[in-house]
């Protein structure tokens, strides 16, 4: 198991949104040391936590993995696919990382937020699906495997369909297990569907706290949510053995999911009423009776001790429970 860089939110964004700031508040060079100190297997490294493309310096960030014997996932933004020249650039810098698989999330944000209209969501749909036939020559090209994630953009048979038609080994996904239930998606379902297409993931626990315009979502440790996570982790391996396991546990507030107003369908497909059932009764039923952990509230040194002490959890639950 490696950690994803954003395990450390809290040390990039001290109590705000992750949308609002970067990774770069939290080098590379710092990112393995934590990686170290949580005895971790490697690192998912995000593009901007690299202070340079220097080859110099490449070199030795790919030295002091290697020292510590931890292996390097990067994390790119999606403009990296949107041109030959870009992302011949990446490939360079993730080839002399030694990194042989990339993340991208192609919406950084959540699509019942991001879109005004279905016609907005439509265009953003077909564009990528146009660019990513585009571009895939350029991505066979090079030894590097690119994992797009299902980032509360894509439900997961929409982005199963899109991998499907393009039909290239060296596109696949990168596998977040809770993301989707603010699609109302049953984690496990949104697992099964895209293990097939497995690069990498952002292995996780999820609680839910109903709310009065929907529910409210939080990663939480690893083994106290409701993803059922041994189970997930054997649909992955049975689909996809080589593909890597990346711990986010992301620190934060709850998201608020307000699948009850009108605003929320906008851009997003309706299940049936025997589908949003079934979502209620077996994930919002897991709902936590307690309110889910909040951190706006806490200095920032009490908001790295929560970030810490969930990191830590999780990580002594994955390997006493998981066989990480």
């Amino acid at each position: 198991m490696c950690l994803a860089y954003t395990s450390f939110a809290v040390r990039m964004l001290q109590g705000r949104d992750i949308l609002k700031s970067t990774a770069a508040a939290l080098p590379a060079e710092g990112l393995l040391d934590l990686t170290e100190r949580f005895w971790a297997g490697g690192a998912q490294v995000d593009l901007s936590q690299l202070e340079s493309h220097d080859p110099a310096y490449l070199s030795r960030v790919r030295s002091r993995a290697e020292k510590a014997g931890l292996w390097l996932e990067l994390s790119v933004p999606s403009k990296y696919l949107e041109s030959a020249e870009a992302y011949a650039q990446m490939a360079g810098v993730a080839q002399a990382l030694g990194a042989d698989r990339i993340r991208v999330a192609l919406l950084y944000g959540r699509r019942y937020e991001s879109f005004a209209t279905i016609d907005a969501w439509t265009a953003h749909d077909r564009k990528w699906r146009s660019q990513l036939a585009t571009i895939k020559p350029v991505i066979e090209r090079y030894p590097i495997q690119v994992g797009i994630e299902n980032h509360k953009d894509f439900t997961a048979r929409e982005l199963a369909d899109l991998l499907t038609s393009l039909d290239s080994p060296k596109i696949g996904a990168c596998v977040d297990f809770g993301n989707n239930i603010s699609l109302l998606e049953d984690p496990l379902d949104t697992i099964r569907t895209l293990a097939p297409f497995a690069v990498t993931t952002h292995l996780k626990d999820m609680a839910v706290r109903q709310s009065a315009d929907g529910f409210e979502l939080s990663e939480v440790p690893l083994g106290e949510g409701l993803v059922p996570l041994a189970e997930a982790i054997a649909v992955v391996r049975a689909a996809r053995p080589d593909a890597r396991l990346a711990l986010e546990m992301i620190t934060r507030d709850p998201l608020s999911v307000p699948y009850r107003t009108d605003k929320y369908w906008i851009a997003v497909p309706r299940p049936s009423a025997e589908a949003l059932a079934r979502f209620e009764r077996d994930v919002i039923g897991k709902a936590w009776k307690d309110p889910l952990p909040h951190i706006s509230h806490l200095t920032p040194a009490q908001q790295v001790e929560a970030e810490d002490e969930n990191v830590r959890r999780s990580v002594a639950y994955a390997r006493s429970h998981l066989n990480l």
